[in-house]
């Protein structure tokens, strides 16, 4: 289960990172900033709680790896 939530959430943080939607509100609201424009990063931080909800300390490792999986796969975008 936790394996399928980890690849969720980096699918998840990487699609949006793509989205134009999402950079057109980002743009908006005034938050185009580091934390919430970068796959890396917004990853980690969305999935910070849920994974350490359901897994304890072992999230904060899990959202780790949520986040370079993200990183990974907006690269494969870009690629596209």
């Amino acid at each position: 289960m936790t394996y399928e939530l980890i690849i969720g959430i980096a699918c998840f943080g990487a699609v949006l990172q793509e989205l134009p939607l999402w950079q057109t509100i980002l743009e908006k609201t005034g938050f185009d900033m580091k934390p919430f424009n970068c796959a890396i990063c917004f990853t980690f931080w969305m999935s910070l709680g849920p994974l350490v909800i359901t897994n304890g300390v072992m999230g904060i490792f899990h959202s780790i790896t949520a986040a370079v999986l993200a990183e990974l796969i907006s690269r494969q975008f870009q690629k596209i």
